[in-house]
């Protein structure tokens, strides 16, 4: 009997080893900014359609950072307004008007030019004139002098307000038989030393004046100087203007000659400004006017301010009659002018001098 060969089996599979499992370590989760524009589906994120939707977050930074730094201007602003107070200020007495305390941070006009021989007439004269601190209003300086004159012995009279129809702008006071009249006037306080019928009447007697100059600017139908003169200014058409030569070169004098009178303004060049004094410049244009027939020459001036420039404001005699004159420096072209009148209260003179502007200068 044959054995049967007994089959040998297959090889078994070999399964592969399961591999070790890692631990796998959790990161933990960070806020993201980003993550607030995100919107989760299932298990995928998906981004908003706007993907620079995260740049919104610019804007709001910078206003913030706008809002701080405003807010520290502000408060350093202030600081700075609070600094103006008799606290911090020196109060001493006006120059010129002895027993007048100043306005707290104001400075004396002209300072610079307290050697000029008419700064000084003016000083002696009891007038003065102070330079005040930025944003002080005319409220400001009547409150303050109603607190300080009061109990100095000074007798307040009025206090009137520009546009009053027959009185003079302006604070009165009076004490001892003298007037005193304090007014602001652009960025200045002016003291003006009166006599005490002119402070009672609030210096009404001017006010003719005023209404005179006010008919000229009112005039619509003026006429201009020419176009390369260095002074700007409308004149009524019921003056004739003329022009005429003078000693410098390619500078012209012009006068204005009323019709049917013989009242004239006239506008002469003297010389280079910051040469001389003006008062010096005023006494040769007298020299000039004098001839044979008539003798000019000055009986007083007073500084003024003129387009931020320091002016003159004079009396001249010419024979026997008193005339005024103003003599001012054009900073277009860097030269000194004497405009003068034949008449003493000449209300073209007082317009052209409230008026005239040097060429190029803004309106």
């Amino acid at each position: 009997m044959k054995l049967r060969k007994s089959k040998k089996h297959a090889n078994p599979i070999k399964m592969p080893k399961a591999p070790k499992k890692e631990v796998i370590q959790r990161r933990k989760k960070r806020f993201q900014i980003s993550s607030i524009f995100k919107s989760k589906t299932g298990k995928k994120t998906v981004r908003r359609k706007n993907k620079n939707s995260k740049y919104l977050l610019l804007p709001v930074i910078f206003l913030v950072i706008a809002g701080v730094i405003f807010l520290a201007i502000k408060y350093v602003l202030f600081i700075r307004e609070s600094a103006y107070s008799d606290e911090v200020y020196e109060i001493t007495d006006v120059i010129g008007l002895k027993g007048i305390p100043t306005y707290g941070g104001s400075e004396f006009l002209f300072e610079n030019n307290m050697d000029d021989s008419v700064v000084k007439e003016f000083i002696s004269n009891g007038n003065s004139a102070y330079r005040l601190p930025k944003n002080t209003t005319p409220s400001d300086i009547e409150e303050y002098y109603l607190e300080k004159l009061k109990p100095l012995g000074w007798e307040f009279i009025q206090t009137v307000h520009i546009g009053s129809p027959d009185m003079k702008y302006g604070q009165y006071w009076i004490k001892d038989g003298k007037g005193l009249r304090i007014y602001s006037k652009f960025n200045d306080v002016w003291y003006e030393t009166i006599s005490e019928d002119d402070a009672r009447n609030a210096l009404a007697n001017l006010i003719k004046e005023e209404i005179e100059r006010e008919m000229l600017m009112a005039s619509s139908d003026k006429q201009t100087l020419l176009p390369d003169y260095p002074w700007k200014i409308d004149i009524p058409k019921e003056y004739l203007i003329k022009y005429s030569p003078t000693e410098l070169k390619d500078l012209r004098a012009v006068s204005f000659q009323k019709i049917g009178s013989t009242e004239s303004v006239e506008i002469y060049p003297m010389g280079k400004w910051k040469t001389k004094e003006l008062d010096f410049f005023l006494n040769d244009y007298c020299n000039i006017k004098t001839t044979e027939e008539i003798k000019y020459g000055v009986m007083n001036s007073i500084p003024i301010s003129f387009r931020d420039t320091l002016g003159l404001k004079s009396t001249l005699q010419m024979n026997s009659d008193s005339i005024p004159a103003y003599t001012i420096a054009n900073t277009f072209n860097s030269t000194v002018y004497v405009i003068s009148s034949t008449q003493l209260d000449s209300p073209l003179l007082q317009y052209i001098i409230e008026n005239i502007k040097p060429l190029g200068a803004k309106e």
